[in-house]
């Protein structure tokens, strides 16, 4: 059982506020409406995100959820399992991502921290689950997601200047080169640009990772 078509087909019917009805919610609540939305349109079905219902908790969500859209109990929970096994295969793999290249070279009067908070704009990150496309399909995707970087961006990056290429990273050191028409036009085995931090003092945390936008 496909589980998340399942669930879009059972309840396409109805408003949000009916399925949380259906729930058993007496009340709009805003934080269990925001995360059905998040489930309707997450091919984890809101697995991905830290959120723990106060009046379920954390898979009891989407389990209350199944029940509402009249699933077999026992086929739900075994597809919420899959679902779940999934997606830790899904985070522990290689993260394929987009590198937006401009060849900079850091200049004695640029701040490090003005390099980490805008490290984002040159990382750009595939969805979960991005690497189970077949080879084909990623390569059109990463090329696709060049252009659109290219035109939204305007060709340049804050802090990092003119983007003359991108770098498609499907594994470790590894990349294929795409120019910034969107056409693959080599091959890198050596690829591992560096990555600006800047963490607080005492945390390992990196404050660019803050302000950075994940494709989930």
């Amino acid at each position: 059982m496909n589980l998340f078509q399942e669930l879009l087909l059972r309840t396409q019917h109805l408003s949000d506020t009916e399925v949380l009805r259906g729930m058993g919610y007496t009340t709009n609540d805003e934080e269990a409406l925001a995360h059905l939305q998040t489930v309707r349109v997450s091919p984890y079905l809101g697995l991905e995100k830290t959120y723990r219902d106060k009046r379920y908790g954390e898979r009891g969500f989407l389990e209350a959820l199944c029940r509402c859209a009249a699933l077999d109990e026992t086929e739900a929970l075994t597809a919420i399992q899959d679902l779940v096994e999934r997606l830790a295969e899904d985070r522990t793999v290689f993260r394929h991502w987009l590198f937006a290249d401009t060849d900079y070279v850091r200049g004695p009067g640029t701040p490090i921290f003005a390099m980490a908070f805008t490290e984002h704009f040159r990382r750009l990150n595939f969805p979960l689950g991005f690497w189970r496309l077949s080879w084909e399909e990623r390569l059109v995707a990463a090329c696709q997601k060049a252009r659109d970087h290219m035109q939204d961006s305007g060709g340049k990056l804050v802090t990092w200047g003119e983007i003359k290429r991108y770098h498609y990273c499907f594994a470790e050191k590894r990349s294929i080169i795409i120019s910034i028409t969107g056409e693959v036009i080599g091959e890198r085995r050596d690829f591992d640009p560096p990555k600006a931090t800047f963490g607080l003092k005492g945390s390992n945390k990196d404050l660019s990772d803050l302000f950075a936008k994940d494709d989930d």
